[in-house]
């Protein structure tokens, strides 16, 4: 196995003993990753919510997220699979600068890139963090691959904001991997785009871009399904592969708390549900991420307990895609 760079062990590690043979939770099953073996699923922690332009604890994310594989099992009951054929390493946390921000998508950068040459035919897993993680590990893709990547983003936000007001930022993500050359406008769907949460200006240039846009209504109106096949079509023919990134504040307030940017009007738990579980049984989908959920405000785990479940639901799509 190739060295991997600036990854190291989370600040805490579940056991992972087996009080009951019959039943298997996550955290018996995604254990530390070991040398020489092969994985189909690589999960990282990215900790990092400096990158925030509003008060967020999103960084105690990864933790949190890990703390929850106690209380769920490894068997999806509406599919009737079990997850633990599939073969799942926790790589641990990517380091980061206690104050140089720049630094920190650096180091997140380096780490992607020597995952996606260490263990090329896995799909990588991030869990945030911040929205501004994404444009670091979708340029550590490309630079590794050489594809031309399609991004379908859930979210209530463009995240398009001008980089010049403030640098890379959770509000930048899909501007920079534009302005950087690294992604097409055009090879971008947005889904989930909310009321009161965007500009006109930051409409005009998204559009301008050619991004694909889709509002919370228009999911209401059309479904979920017919949504995600519609941006597997745009994306198909003309993207080698494709990025999936959940900003969780794409929910509704109501069952979201614990994100920064909370909000009424938002979509439904079981509509991410089913939108993972579709995107992870399609083989053009090799990188996923979770962002911006902030522990230190939610309400017993609520948040993280819902950006788990959407893993869970891809990793469910995943499973069909490989059993």
């Amino acid at each position: 196995m190739l060295k991997l760079s600036k990854l190291h062990a989370p600040s805490i590690r579940l056991s992972g003993g087996s009080a009951d043979p019959f039943s298997t939770n996550l955290a018996e099953w995604i254990r530390p990753v070991k040398q020489d073996q092969e994985y189909d699923l690589c999960l990282m922690g990215v900790p990092l919510s400096k990158s925030s332009i509003s008060f967020s604890g999103a960084h105690l994310h990864p933790q949190q997220f890990r703390k929850c594989w106690t209380s769920f099992t490894t068997y999806n009951w509406e599919q009737d699979i079990d997850l633990k054929p599939l073969r799942i390493a926790d790589l641990g946390d990517i380091e980061m600068h206690i104050t140089d921000i720049a630094q920190c998508h650096q180091n997140i950068y380096e780490a992607n890139l020597s995952v996606q040459r260490a263990y090329p035919e896995a799909v990588s897993i991030a869990v945030g963090g911040d929205h501004s993680i994404t444009a670091p590990l979708v340029k550590a893709i490309v630079e590794a691959t050489g594809a031309r990547i399609g991004i379908i983003q859930f979210d209530a936000h463009l995240d398009v904001r001008d980089l010049s007001y403030g640098g890379a930022s959770n509000g930048t993500p899909m501007r920079n991997l534009i302005e950087s050359n690294t992604i097409r406008g055009e090879d971008i769907v947005t889904i989930g785009l909310r009321n009161f949460a965007n500009s006109r200006q930051y409409r005009d240039y998204a559009e301008q871009h050619g991004m694909n846009l889709v509002s919370q209504r228009e999911v209401q109106q059309a479904g979920i399904e017919t949504i995600i096949a519609q941006a597997m079509a745009i994306l198909d023919q003309k993207c080698d592969q494709i990025y999936v990134t959940f900003d969780i504040d794409v929910l509704d307030q109501s069952v979201v708390p614990g994100v920064p940017a909370i909000g009424p009007q938002g979509l439904l738990p079981v509509e991410l549900f089913e939108s993972a579980y579709i995107l992870g049984k399609w083989e053009k989908v090799q990188a996923i991420d979770f962002v911006c959920v902030d522990p230190s405000v939610d309400f017993r785990d609520a948040s993280t307990r819902v950006s788990l479940h959407i893993f869970l639901h891809f990793l469910s799509g995943f499973y069909r895609r490989k059993m």
